[in-house]
């Protein structure tokens, strides 16, 4: 008798807890932030403001191009130049 009702006590829940599948939670997006679509691993980049590592497709990819030399410098280098038409890159 004593382990009928041991054995009735451990399959008995706590009122708390609920025997119900639980409900799907709602996407905030459909691709969930990747671009991985098929591909099972990607490869990690770290992140040059903080060096996380954050999975390469998932990054957010910014191609900053900048002058090699200031404004005022290539002021001076044009006044300096021989060459009318020179450019520097």
């Amino acid at each position: 008798l004593a382990q009928a009702t041991a054995a009735q006590a451990a399959r008995s829940l706590p009122p708390t807890i609920s025997t119900e599948p639980l409900a799907n939670m709602p996407s905030k997006r459909r691709n969930n932030g990747r671009s991985k679509h098929g591909r099972g691993h990607t490869a990690i980049v770290r992140c040059s403001n903080c060096a996380r590592c954050v999975p390469k497709d998932k990054a957010i990819k910014r191609f900053q191009v900048r002058n090699m030399v200031d404004a005022s410098s290539q002021r001076d280098l044009r006044d300096a130049s021989v060459y009318a038409t020179f450019m520097l890159p």
